[in-house]
């Protein structure tokens, strides 16, 4: 790559100053604290390092890590400048020191790609744009300079896959600016990092089974595996319960789910985390525990300080009063959906959609719908056994009963029964732009690469691609892009 300014040149010949960073007992101590989300046992810790070793590095990333976390975590958008400001204050710390060792550098890209995190997290997407470009170009340079520094190929790797996820639309312009991603090299750091030891060893192991579930659709099970597997033997890290609760959630693997969610760790040590409530009450909003479901989701809406996920929590509590009887509540919830909260987040401007619609809910689908989400397939098709179809239902109700019969078929392994459903449901939404087409579509392309049908698979991608106007048109095509690349 060209060297942008001289001033680069300079820094490359001049002479070596020699490297004060380690990742030391002490740094080390810190980070297992952090990692954790005991963040206020971390900060003790890490405090005496920099205290006597003030250019550390090492323990400046986890000090730095520490902000990050609690800004990711708690979203509370009172402490975002002070977070924000801090990280940027060892950002411009660690640029200006004349250390060019293998933990500063890390330390410096490491550091901008959290501050990039957190500006996103607060909607600053240019200025997040701009950091993440710097953060990639530097761990780029990190593994030239140290190529068998571990710690450096996790994130990398990261980097390399999500930005070799990006839809063609937006590859040109990744491109131009220098950031150019590759799935297989990525997957290929993160894999050597997870699995040699290393300070980060752990961590990598994490991001690698949350980004194989992401991006390898054939191996979401074992992705799950990994990540529960890591939970279970660290029982005290709640950052690994929480990360194996969403990919089992995602997995439909609810009941083992909610095992972990109830053996999670908790106590005053823990950084407070108000949307693992969120996700408990999905957890028993799916097996038909309304009243817990609610309970769960005012928790949420109590402690949360930030602005996402509060339309999605209103949402979930309309579906759980409505369908427990209690009109008068779904009704209050349904009506505040438009009133609170932002739409950025994919579950709030679902959410959002729902109420501009005005149209109650058919209660055999909606069961059908969250049983079916929760893994409970044999439930569910009981559910819509139940439904009987006829000619003066609208064209929304038909195509969800397919679409929701293939899901289940789909789920049950019943891969005949699911390509029949998928078809009819893609027929039944014929003129339309409602989202079952192209899901449906995605679906097939899923079924049919599995089966090694590589030219049906990708008939049907290319089939998801080609709907128009859709509400998940993002989203879908984002699927079916990666799934295309895989082929």
């Amino acid at each position: 790559m060209a060297i942008a300014h001289p001033f680069f040149l300079c820094l490359l010949l001049s002479s070596p100053v020699a490297a004060t960073s380690v990742f030391n007992q002490t740094v080390s101590r810190a980070y297992s604290e952090t990692i954790k989300l005991r963040i206020s046992n971390g900060r003790t810790i890490i405090r005496q390092e920099l205290q006597a070793n003030p250019t550390n590095a090492a323990a400046m990333l986890v000090e730095n890590q520490q902000d990050f976390l609690t800004l990711a975590v708690e979203q509370n958008p009172k402490r975002f400048g002070a977070l924000l400001k801090a990280q940027e204050n060892r950002l411009e710390q660690l640029a200006s020191s004349e250390e060019r060792s293998a933990w500063s550098d890390f330390a410096l890209a490491e550091i901008r790609l959290q501050v990039a995190l957190s500006k996103l997290l607060q909607d600053q997407k240019l200025a997040a744009a701009w950091d993440l470009r710097q953060a990639y170009l530097q761990y780029l340079s990190n593994a030239r300079r140290y190529p068998n520094f571990l710690p450096n190929k996790k994130s990398l790797g990261a980097l390399q896959v999500l930005i070799g996820s990006v839809p063609d639309s937006y590859k040109f312009f990744l491109n131009i600016i220098g950031m150019k991603g590759d799935i297989k090299t990525g997957m290929a750091n993160l894999h050597t990092a997870s699995s040699r030891e290393n300070p980060f060893q752990e961590e990598a192991k994490l991001m690698y089974g949350l980004i194989l579930h992401l991006v390898d659709q054939d191996r979401q099970q074992d992705a799950a595996t990994m990540v529960y597997t890591l939970a279970t033997e660290k029982p005290d890290n709640l950052l690994f319960s929480f990360v194996a609760l969403h990919i089992l959630k995602k997995n439909k693997q609810s009941d083992l789910a909610h095992t972990l969610d109830k053996r999670r760790p908790t106590g005053n040590a823990y950084i407070s985390f108000p949307y693992l409530h969120h996700m408990a009450a999905d957890l028993y909003l799916y097996k038909g525990d309304f009243e817990n479901s609610i309970r769960e989701n005012k928790v949420f809406l109590q402690q949360h300080k930030g602005a996402h996920y509060i339309k999605a929590a209103h949402y979930k509590l309309y579906l759980a009063s409505w369908l427990n009887q209690q009109q008068q509540q779904a009704i209050y919830h349904r009506n505040l959906i438009r009133q609170v909260g932002k739409s950025v987040v994919e579950e709030d401007s679902y959410a959002q959609r729902y109420t501009e619609q005005q149209i109650e809910p058919n209660r055999h689908l909606l069961l059908a719908r969250l049983q079916s989400d929760g893994g409970y397939y044999r439930e569910a098709l009981a559910v819509l056994q139940q439904m009987k179809l006829n000619n003066r239902m609208e064209q929304e109700v038909i195509a969800e009963y397919y679409y929701r019969k293939a899901r289940i078929w789909h789920g049950l392994d019943e891969p005949t029964q699911a390509k029949q459903h998928y078809e009819q449901a893609i027929l039944a939404c014929e003129n339309s732009t409602l989202y079952f087409a192209p899901n449906a579509a995605l679906q097939l392309g899923y079924l049919y690469q599995q089966a090694h049908q590589i030219e049906l698979a990708r008939h049907y991608f290319m089939k998801a691609l080609s709907y128009k106007g859709h509400a998940y048109k993002n989203s879908i095509d984002g699927k079916a892009k990666l799934a295309l690349q895989t082929l």
